[in-house]
């Protein structure tokens, strides 16, 4: 497997993105670097090791059921690591040094734009801490920083698509007016057709590119787990298949729970923005999610005429058709920080946006200050009914 290391010119260690001053830094010699003068320092070694990386043709790749497991040599150490086949960037398991694994973003798999970190992993655990403040009802000692058993950094791929459309809406409009008359109360209902017709254009709606978990980030979490090589039956295959379904939701769900991002601050593709980072190349097509894109652009399509009526007390829409005239797809990296949360021998995972800072996760809840709140309302409910009822001795 084709690697590259993106090498400090002036100590030769390692070259980082650093979130925190948007330039590649060098914490050996503090040397720093702009992203254009890293793009030109290495374009001729990253077009080396996807040239490299076509002619090999994977042929040091490891298939097992499931996934292409590869191996590559670190050129820092020499050690041999393992990675699924939708890693593109990640770090040595022996010196830590950030690998690029060449060819994973060539061809057809090239990103067109990439989003790159704005917050550090300290700055991400701090916005985490942060959130957990708000909740009033977490488990004692649940907020801690020393709770953190791992946080990575990770790029992972989104499809991007924009549409124009021709759409036609026709609505049933009511307009509800009451009054009273001496003691008779009456109410008029206005009945009214809306139609509405127009060009609808809707950009930057994202689905994930990753359907499967292959690199295992939520495996701790699994509470039942099963490895590939214990297959031994058909229905010890449709168990293993059911639980990388599971998992590979539970990933999906924790990627746009993190959404939305400013896609306005995404730049051009360059590998050296992975360095130091993990990143995951996209493993579904455009016609895997093309039916999901599909049917979230008819929704919006059909809100945003819909939103045109007003001065109504209700509106319910009875046609609605649309015929998309233009589309254009691109293929994205965002950043997340998806970490393992470790607490009273439960691993919790949550996932932080690594521009905004907007977490996902499941929090705990504490029974007994739960149940304290709900005794207090009821005590204050009761004390109000009461002296109400006084009052109208």
């Amino acid at each position: 497997m084709a690697t590259l290391n993106y090498d400090c010119p002036a100590c030769g260690g390692p070259l980082k993105f650093n979130p925190d001053k948007q330039k590649f830094t060098c914490e050996y010699c503090l040397s720093e670097f702009d992203s254009k003068t890293v793009q030109e320092m290495y374009a001729q070694q990253e077009k080396k090791v996807d040239a490299e990386e076509i002619e090999e043709q994977e042929n040091r790749a490891r298939k097992s059921e499931d996934g292409e497991a590869v191996i590559y040599t670190c050129p820092t150490c020499g050690a041999e690591v393992m990675t699924s086949a939708t890693t593109a960037a990640t770090h040595c398991f022996y010196c830590n040094n950030p690998v690029v694994l060449g060819g994973r973003l060539s061809g057809e798999y090239t990103p067109d734009k990439v989003l790159p970190f704005v917050l550090t992993k300290d700055k991400a655990i701090e916005k985490f801490l942060a959130m957990c403040k708000k909740r009033h009802f977490l488990p004692k000692g649940f907020a801690s920083k020393e709770r953190f058993q791992k946080i990575s950094g990770v790029y992972f791929p989104y499809w991007y698509v924009d549409q124009q459309k021709e759409a036609q809406l026709t609505a049933t409009c009511k307009k509800v007016r009451r009054w009273r008359s001496g003691n008779t109360e009456y109410t008029e209902t206005s009945v009214y057709k809306a139609e509405r017709a127009g060009s609808v254009i809707i950009k930057n709606v994202a689905e994930s590119a990753l359907g499967n978990d292959d690199d295992g980030m939520l495996k701790d979490v699994q509470k039942e787990k099963m490895d590939a090589k214990n297959i031994k039956t058909e229905a010890d295959r449709q168990k293993y298949n059911a639980l990388k379904k599971q998992q590979a939701k539970q990933l999906g769900d924790m990627l746009n729970g993190v959404h939305p991002y400013d896609v306005s601050k995404m730049q051009p593709f360059a590998m050296s923005y992975l360095s130091g980072f993990t990143a995951e190349k996209r493993d579904l097509d455009k016609a895997d999610v093309k039916q999901n894109i599909d049917a979230r652009m008819h929704q919006y399509a059909e809100q945003l005429l819909k939103d045109t009526i007003s001065g109504y007390d209700s509106v319910n829409v009875d046609y609605f058709n649309e015929n998309t005239e233009l589309e254009a797809w691109s293929y994205g990296l965002l950043p997340v920080w998806v970490t393992t949360y470790n607490f009273k021998d439960e691993i919790l995972p949550f996932a932080i946006n690594g521009q905004t800072g907007k977490t996902y996760g499941k929090l705990p809840l504490n029974p007994a200050k739960l149940a304290a709140f709900s005794a207090l309302i009821a005590a204050i409910a009761f004390a109000l009914s009461m002296l109400g009822g006084m009052l109208f001795l």
